[in-house]
């Protein structure tokens, strides 16, 4: 796949990630909205019958009839007579008028009484709170068959409150909206609100649909999750297909290497075998057995990751320093021209549980890629002991190339090879097989940040008190 086309799966999931929850968001919102609509609906609808039970015939509440054939019906006469007059102060003379009638109203009205009887015969919630709102007053002109307003005020408006203590009417808790006629002493109606509702009825909605909130909110997370998860396995694929692929062209070229040459070399020696010089038959018996021994390194780095996935760890208990120091003396021999192996030893030693074959494969391609990855002439390579938080760490530090701090997290993977590797032969297994025996071990290894000069590495081992004792 192309960087286009792996440019595209990160764009193509946020794009659907964005959309899936905008919608979850719309479906929320419009819950909450029908929620709020209908909350508590059987509450006003038992409210309203008997309010209207305990009021029958009167006006807004018992006694109510009295307060406006006294107090409103006069100033509707004269009003109705400045109106069809022009008389210019009519406004002001309906709000003269209803000042002293609605504050009349809330002197003599019973509403607080009925409200509480209603919610203790209906067995409602007593948090329950709330506001009757006179809205507008009209008066009927029989000459343009029209209804003509003498007095008219918003619902949240507190200039026609009667009584009660609801702060926010509106329409998801107005039990009703009532229109009473009269025809005495002249077509007028009055209209008037009751609204009930609880002081926070928001947050108990929300907490009514906190679980269909949290359900959503555990959606999209365990979405996000999951797809986080199969874009990371998928770029890992992707690595890892891109990796075998450049592997086994790195593979094919490293393995052709040596065989083109042993073969040449070969040929040379069937060419001259009736003239041959001694010199030059040793100069090519030499090529031949460099670039074998370079096949046998490559199929052993190649034989022995497979067989690691396979062998289970054979753990014993050993003297770690005498150990340490019998397997790079062993070392020693191998390499004994290429590079200078130093080694301060642990005092007093510690016995350890370890796998032999494991511990030396760890010790001999840190050897290795010291000699590999280093242009000096005078390569080294030095294993000193330190003891942290009870854990025996063995530092290894060369003088080599280094690796690159972008590199450090990578180095640990199959196949893969550092740009500071350059031209040099190899299959990218070596660090990896040293992480491999270091799991199957339960040891970790960390890089030097920023070493002075090569790589420093850091080897952490399980602590002796659990492991084994130490040898005085």
């Amino acid at each position: 796949m192309n960087s286009a086309g792996r440019n595209i799966y990160p764009w193509a999931f946020g794009t659907s990630f964005l959309i899936l929850t905008l919608l979850i968001g719309f479906l929320i919102f419009n819950t909450y909205k029908l929620e709020d609509k209908n909350y508590q609906i059987g509450q006003l609808n038992l409210i309203q019958n008997a309010y209207g039970a305990a009021v029958m015939d009167d006006k807004i509440f018992p006694g109510g009839n009295t307060i406006f054939q006294t107090s409103l019906v006069p100033c509707l006469s004269i009003w109705y007579k400045k109106k069809h007059t022009g008389a210019s102060d009519a406004s002001e003379f309906a709000q003269q008028c209803m000042e002293p009638f609605l504050k009349r109203l809330r002197q003599e009205q019973s509403l607080d009484s009925i409200f509480q009887q209603i919610v203790q015969q209906q067995q409602l919630d007593r948090d329950l709170v709330y506001l009757f709102h006179f809205d507008k007053l009209e008066v009927y002109d029989a000459t343009v068959n029209v209804w003509k307003a003498f007095y008219e005020t918003a619902s949240d408006n507190p200039a026609g409150a009667i009584s009660g203590r609801l702060e926010n009417p509106g329409l998801n808790n107005r039990v009703f909206e009532l229109s009473v006629s009269d025809k005495n002493p002249f077509p007028y109606r009055f209209t008037y609100s009751l609204y009930v509702d609880y002081e926070n009825r928001g947050w108990r909605i929300f907490q009514q649909m906190a679980p269909v909130f949290l359900l959503s909110l555990a959606c999209i997370a365990v979405i996000v999750l999951l797809s986080y998860r199969t874009y990371k396995n998928w770029i890992s694929q992707r690595k890892l297909a891109d990796l075998k692929t450049s592997f086994l062209n790195h593979m094919r070229h490293e393995f052709n290497t040596p065989l083109t040459t042993i073969l040449i070399s070969a040929h040379s020696l069937i060419d001259r075998e009736t003239n041959k010089d001694k010199r030059e038959v040793e100069q090519l018996g030499l090529v031949v057995e460099r670039q074998a021994k370079r096949l046998k390194a490559y199929f052993e780095q190649v034989m022995g990751s497979v067989a690691l996935q396979e062998r289970p760890p054979k753990v014993v208990q050993f003297p770690l320093n005498q150990l340490t120091q019998q397997l790079l003396d062993e070392l020693r021999l191998r390499y004994q021209d290429e590079i200078e192996i130093r080694y301060e030893a642990l005092l007093p030693d510690v016995e350890m549980k370890l796998d032999e074959d494991y511990y030396f494969s760890i010790l001999d391609n840190l050897v290795s890629n010291a000699i590999k990855f280093n242009p000096s002439d005078q390569k080294n390579i030095r294993f000193t002991w330190q003891l942290t938080q009870d854990q025996y760490c063995l530092k290894v530090a060369d003088n080599g190339s280094g690796i690159a701090s972008n590199e450090r997290s990578k180095v640990f993977t199959a196949f893969y090879r550092g740009r500071l590797s350059g031209n040099k032969p190899g299959l990218g297994l070596g660090l990896y097989y040293i992480k491999s025996c270091l799991d199957r071990l339960g040891w970790t290894i960390h890089i030097e940040e920023k070493p002075i000069a090569g790589t420093i590495f850091y080897i952490y081992m399980g602590n002796a008190a659990f492991n084994g004792k130490r040898q005085d």
